[in-house]
């Protein structure tokens, strides 16, 4: 969605595919030229009856040039209401002012495949690492963590004791867990945390590096459930292309072995596509990092405009009374302009 911050600018559309007809523009021009190329502009008067003298002015060359220009600015305007534009009252106060933002729920995966080394020192630190980067920035968010491997538990119900939350996060390792990539039960297991709570703004964000092979819950099953909590699933899929260095833990110690990535990209994107999330992919700690913070900026910028986006009708108001007022003085130009006196 563009975001113009600055009269104008206080607007976002919602629509902005719209301003590709933008592009016909030169076209416009063409039209207008062709079509007052062989029009004499001034007044014309009879002096006598066989006779006519024409008086011409810069004044008048000054006004056709801006009775051409209004015609450009209303056919952009035009585009600009087709784009559907939408005010955000600056007024409002935003979510750390005025109690909760959103309901976030971390859904990790923490199988022994996210020991692998591709991401520093490894996937699975490095997934720590970011998300409590994240949840140290949203302090007015309630945010939970869930682990799943071959089962999935709450490692911490939803909660702005963020302290709590970020000592939880860095004790969790998957040892203790069945082994396994249990994709819609670690989804569900999220989703039950944010069943029935009245929050109008509840997101869950899935991390995982393989493909659902274990659970009584299939990820589209789970993907349904959040689409009927109103759960948006943000799902980011980890890991290198290729095959990927991981401990290997033979019978003569610690070791390293190689282990391919088969991360279930249709899955993760049906996940999203379904529930109003976006899936990503991280194929590295700097950009699994970025992944986190543009799902940050999302969250925030929805929150924001749920909070404070004014009535549509108010929206449109001053583009159509500007459209309007060039519309008459328009009109009004190509009568009186090209007007003869005889």
């Amino acid at each position: 969605m563009i975001d113009l911050k600055d009269g104008f600018l206080e607007y976002e559309f919602e629509k902005p595919y719209w301003f590709l007809l933008l592009l016909i523009l030169p076209l416009l021009f063409l039209f207008i030229y062709r079509m007052n190329r062989d029009k004499q502009f001034g007044f014309k008067y009879t002096n006598t009856i066989d006779k006519q003298h024409t008086i011409s002015s810069f004044f008048v060359l000054i006004l056709r040039m801006s009775l051409h220009f209004a015609k450009i600015l209303t056919f952009f305007l035009f585009v600009s209401i087709l784009a559907s534009p939408i005010k955000i009252d600056p007024n409002q106060p935003n979510s750390d002012e005025s109690g909760f933002g959103i309901d976030l729920i971390f859904v990790l995966d923490v199988s022994f495949s996210m020991q692998a080394m591709d991401l520093k020192p490894n996937r699975l630190e490095s997934a720590k690492r970011v998300i409590d980067d994240f949840i140290q920035k949203r302090s007015s968010d309630r945010i939970g963590l869930v682990a799943y491997s071959g089962e999935a538990y709450s490692v911490c119900y939803k909660t702005t004791d963020h302290t709590l939350l970020r000592s939880q996060l860095a004790r969790i390792n998957g040892n203790d867990l069945i082994q396994g990539t249990a994709i819609g039960v670690g989804l569900g297991t999220g989703i039950t945390q944010l069943r029935g709570d009245s929050t109008t703004s509840k997101a869950i964000i899935l991390l995982t590096d393989g493909k659902n092979n274990i659970g009584d819950i299939s990820p589209i099953e789970a993907a349904e459930l959040a689409v009927n909590e109103g759960v948006r699933v943000y799902t980011i899929g980890v890991g290198t292309n290729g095959y990927a260095p991981i401990p290997d833990m033979g019978v003569f110690g610690s070791g390293i072995g190689y282990s391919l990535v088969e991360i279930d990209e249709e899955i993760l994107n049906e996940i999203s596509n379904l529930t109003g999330g976006k899936y990503f992919r991280a194929t590295d700690s700097k950009s699994l990092k970025s992944v986190i913070m543009e799902i940050d900026k999302i969250e925030k910028k929805r929150l924001n405009k749920t909070q404070s986006i004014l009535p549509l009708s108010t929206d449109l108001s001053p583009f159509l009374n500007v459209l309007l007022c060039l519309c008459i003085v328009i009109i009004i130009g190509d009568t009186f302009l090209f007007i003869n006196y005889e």
